[in-house]
């Protein structure tokens, strides 16, 4: 005898939603992926984004360094605080000169830029003279320093100083720091500058020091300061752009050394690098 069970409705349909319900799955898992390969396509577009920003405020930051060094010397000459053309003022336009033609390897840097510059920065290391390389950047922020009638104190170490180093690179760093020094320090004020032997990274290491007498910087702003687009505080008139320690974060690091901020005891901020005696290029010895 056959036996004929009839079906509940439950498993009926079952039976009948299983094929279905499978399709539900595939589309859901290849909308999953899709909207997967857009967020990753959202995130890469959002990064050639910031990458590109970037690249703008820091043409623009390095256009505005030199731009200001001619800008001082050219109002020494206006004020004639120097009387009529004589050997000094024919030395300011020589160093007028020198701030162009940095300003013109710079762009011509940027043109010959790889995409991928923007996370690698490139360096030329070769054998110098930290303390003429120094020497040479406080002569080009001369006017600067003299406008606001602050005087420098130069500690260098007592011997000269040959380390494999980007002379080009280390002086955009002394300009940026040199230069927040200015704005940042008081009118009237001083500035210090130190260099010392250290013995890491590697031994024959050197720390250099920049100093202030300024407001200083909070130890809770301290490291997000070398972020780009990060302004100091403590004055309000200030016109930074907020991109020139991480560009001297990138260059050091190039270098294979660090760079960081603390207090100075002149009463400001103290901003400290150091340079390898054994620096790489893009990873490399």
């Amino acid at each position: 005898m056959d036996l004929y069970i009839e079906s509940g409705p439950e498993e009926a349909r079952e039976r009948g939603n299983a094929a279905p319900e499978d399709e539900v799955q595939a589309l859901r898992r290849s909308l999953d992926e899709a909207l997967a390969r857009v967020e990753a396509l959202e995130e890469r577009l959002d990064r050639e984004v910031r990458e590109r920003a970037e690249l703008v405020h820091l043409v623009s930051h390095e256009l505005r360094t030199p731009i200001t060094v001619i800008s001082g010397f050219g109002r020494l000459l206006q004020n004639e605080a120097h009387g009529s053309l004589n050997k000094e003022q024919t030395h300011y336009i020589d160093q007028s000169l020198k701030a162009c033609r940095r300003l013109d390897q710079f762009v011509r840097d940027l043109l010959e830029a790889r995409p991928e510059s923007a996370s690698a920065l490139p360096v030329e290391i070769a054998l110098a003279d930290l303390h003429e390389t120094i020497r040479g950047q406080l002569e080009s922020l001369s006017p600067l320093l003299e406008e606001r009638g602050i005087e420098v104190d130069l500690v260098l170490a007592a011997r000269a100083v040959q380390l494999p180093f980007d002379a080009r690179r280390i002086e955009q760093v002394m300009t940026n720091l040199v230069t927040n020094a200015i704005r940042y320090g008081r009118a009237g004020g001083r500035i210090r500058i130190s260099t010392r032997s250290i013995d890491e990274p590697a031994p024959g290491s050197v720390e250099v020091a920049v100093e202030d007498d300024g407001p200083g910087i909070p130890v809770e702003d301290r490291e997000r300061l070398f972020a780009p687009f990060v302004r100091g505080g403590g004055k309000k008139d200030s016109d930074g752009l907020g991109i020139g320690l991480a560009i001297c974060r990138r260059i050091i690091a190039a270098h294979g050394g660090s760079i960081r901020v603390e207090a100075s005891p002149l009463g400001g901020a103290r901003f400290v690098f150091s340079l390898s005696a054994r620096a790489k290029r893009n990873g490399r010895d």
